[in-house]
């Protein structure tokens, strides 16, 4: 796993240097057809980078998204009627039985299907019409994580050329510097891992762009640290479950620049006005308890983040005396149905 989040930089710059034709294609596709409306369909982590792609189109683009449910397809048979979508299938390994068998009926009706994974000769890329190959290598950790930034990376990638962003575009490239000055910070997070190790409950706050990182954060810390952690959104802790909130919990805070900063920081100060221990991950000028400043654009702050929760989750587990390579109950590829 540390090594898979160490190679991040170089898998982003492989992503975005060599499979410019196949990203080309599916961005004139999407131009072509202007589908009123997109479907992504994905379980997991991959689930989580799909929430960013969510944020990404609906504010870009202004069309609607929504996630399938697998098992209205796998346990009912009743597709939904997605004729004029396009229907994106998020996953690392493309062998997800569930996800394949959504897109692939989605096609047979007709719809615009794009499969976004690290093995383009995987059964989902086989019953897609275009195939973004995220290009990472090989990924043994059961914990998927350059996969991960990457898929990110790649719904960046796919919006810029469908929207026809000049700026989001112009700052890509700075993409896999971005990410390498995150891991920079690894003796920091490593330290920090280490003092917060015993605590429980978790729960991991943030807002707009960045909260599939938030629930990817949350995943990760249960599924490699056993960790007690929830991903709430901002807006949604205070329509309720801060009241749970109390001087044993801790409140991991992901605080990206631009709009949502503001009411975050509100938040903080309102917690630790209560005595909940909170520690922050800013990708901002805020000095936080990890600080990564790269300059970049509230948009693209998540696939930044993405390293830096994944060195989190990992320092976590080994301090925790844990093995991440060897998480109980787990394997590499979940054949659900």
């Amino acid at each position: 796993m540390l090594a898979e989040i160490r190679e991040q930089p170089a898998a982003l710059d492989r992503m975005l240097s060599q499979h410019a034709t196949e990203i080309r294609e599916a961005v004139r596709a999407l131009q072509r057809r202007r589908p009123p409306f997109v479907v992504f369909v994905a379980r997991g982590t991959s689930h989580n980078a799909a929430i960013y792609g969510q944020y990404l189109i609906e504010t870009f683009l202004r069309v609607p998204t929504g996630t399938a449910m697998p098992s209205v397809t796998t346990l009912y048979g009743r597709t939904p009627d997605w004729r004029s979508a396009a229907v994106i299938g998020v996953s690392q390994s493309g062998r997800s039985v569930d996800v394949t068998e959504v897109l692939a009926a989605a096609r047979k009706q007709g719809a615009l299907t794009m499969a976004i994974t690290n093995d383009p000769s995987s059964p989902m890329a086989g019953c897609s019409d275009h195939v973004l190959p995220l290009a990472a290598g090989p990924e043994l950790s059961v914990a998927a994580t350059k996969t991960f930034t990457s898929s990110l990376a790649m719904l960046a990638v796919l919006v810029a050329g469908w929207g026809r962003s000049a700026a989001l575009a112009r700052a890509l490239p700075r993409l896999p510097e971005a990410v390498a000055s995150a891991i920079e910070r690894e003796a920091v997070i490593r330290s920090l891992a280490r003092r917060r190790a015993r605590r429980e409950p978790w729960v991991v706050t943030t807002r707009g762009y960045m909260l599939g990182v938030g629930d990817e954060t949350a995943l990760k810390l249960k599924e490699t640290a056993y960790a007690a952690a929830e991903s709430v959104s901002a807006a949604a802790l205070l329509h309720g479950p801060i009241a749970a909130l109390d001087r044993k919990s801790t409140l991991l805070l992901l605080l990206p620049p631009g709009k949502s900063k503001t009411g975050l920081i509100d938040l903080r100060d309102r917690l630790r006005s209560r005595s909940v221990t909170t520690l922050t991950f800013a990708f901002n000028d805020d000095p936080g308890d990890v600080a990564i400043h790269t300059g970049l654009s509230e948009p693209l702050a998540p696939i930044v983040a993405s390293p830096a929760v994944h060195l989190f989750a990992y320092y976590l587990s080994v301090a925790r005396g844990l093995n991440p390579d060897r998480p109980r109950g787990l394997s590499k590829i979940t054949p659900t149905r």
